[in-house]
């Protein structure tokens, strides 16, 4: 076995922050294996830097996951800024009924600043809002913050190959076609992060965003926790553009835009800046959420000859977690080298 020959299959934010991963602390032969780049989710989502919304993850992995991927965020600000596609912001963050008071345990650790909103913020922002918090945040835009990390990863030797691997997800066969594609015949350690395709317990989940001329929109501002989960709202600043959203709808593949929808995140929106309602739209985006009930899968198996670090699962919430979860992958890598370096 080659013992610093590695396969990824997946070309999304996951994919690409664990090959650069990596890389990056020394495995100098890892191959990405994708059957695209455009039209992925990483890149048409919203992508807040916000970590829930992930199943039955644990809050103390999904802290621990989120704060390192806040501090990667940070420090791609600070060096490259909006070029890499992470601007700084603030978020006002707003609950408009009772059962939603409780921000639950991750936020609070999370998220700088996070405090209670004052009366007067909530008079001027949301007076419909029975409460709500202020916190620092980061917006993603996956359109340049993906070419960004890719460009890293290429220059530190990131091979990356597309083409569609064939045979049933995650058997035998189909990470022999992958190694077969990667042309690393001895390679025996695979990372999955196929989103959807993951495993037979992913699900699709269908958002629908809208994209405005807005220059006057300075902080993000969002309802998660409605009476209908369907639909929350937010208001992201992005370099050029303003996103609006969205809906939350399980097991919805359809990437069709409806326009009733369009119509329904404008209005609700405007409940925040009542301007929004005359914004110009740019463009309307549905883009499906890799979702599994369970939350996270970041796990190691074995399949056959191969030793398979899987991750996948993550939402609406894969920017947020991303770096973190990387993290966690290359710990995994490393313990299949120990041990076949053992059985040696």
């Amino acid at each position: 076995m080659s013992q610093h020959s590695r396969c990824g299959v997946g070309g999304g934010v996951m994919g690409i922050s664990r090959a650069l991963r990596l890389l990056e602390s020394g495995f100098s032969d890892v191959t990405l294996i994708t059957d695209k780049f455009d039209g992925i989710t990483s890149k048409t989502s919203p992508a807040v830097f916000r970590p829930d919304w992930l199943g039955d993850t644990p809050a103390e992995k999904t802290i621990t996951w989120g704060n390192e991927t806040k501090a990667h965020l940070g420090r791609v600000w600070r060096e490259t800024g909006s070029d890499a596609g992470v601007t700084a912001t603030t978020h006002l963050e707003v609950y408009k009924r009772e059962a939603a008071r409780d921000p639950g345990s991750i936020l609070p650790k999370v998220m700088d600043g996070f405090r209670a909103l004052t009366p007067s913020e909530l008079a001027i922002h949301c007076p419909t809002a029975l409460g709500g918090w202020h916190y620092s945040t980061f917006m993603v835009e996956g359109s340049r913050y993906l070419p960004y990390l890719l460009k890293r990863a290429v220059a530190s030797g990131l091979r990356v190959i597309q083409k569609q691997v064939e045979g049933e997800i995650c058997s035998v066969e189909f990470w022999r076609n992958a190694i077969c594609i990667a042309q690393r015949p001895t390679c025996r350690i695979v990372v999955n992060t196929t989103g959807l395709k993951g495993g037979i317990d992913t699900h699709p989940v269908r958002g629908q965003l809208v994209m405005v001329k807005a220059p006057y929109v300075q902080m993000a501002m969002g309802e998660y926790n409605p009476e209908n989960h369907d639909f929350p709202t937010y208001i992201y600043p992005r370099r050029d553009h303003i996103v609006l959203g969205s809906t939350y709808l399980e097991d919805v593949g359809d990437k069709e835009v409806d326009d009733e929808t369009t119509e329904h995140i404008i209005e609700r929106c405007a409940e925040f800046i009542p301007q929004l309602r005359t914004a110009p739209i740019l463009a309307e985006v549905v883009c499906i959420r890799p979702g599994r009930r369970a939350g996270v899968r970041l796990d190691r198996v074995k399949v056959g000859e191969f030793d398979v670090v899987n991750c996948f699962g993550h939402g609406g919430a894969g920017h947020s977690l991303s770096w973190g979860c990387a993290g966690n992958v290359l710990q995994l890598v490393k313990e299949s080298v120990a041990q076949a370096k053992a059985r040696l």
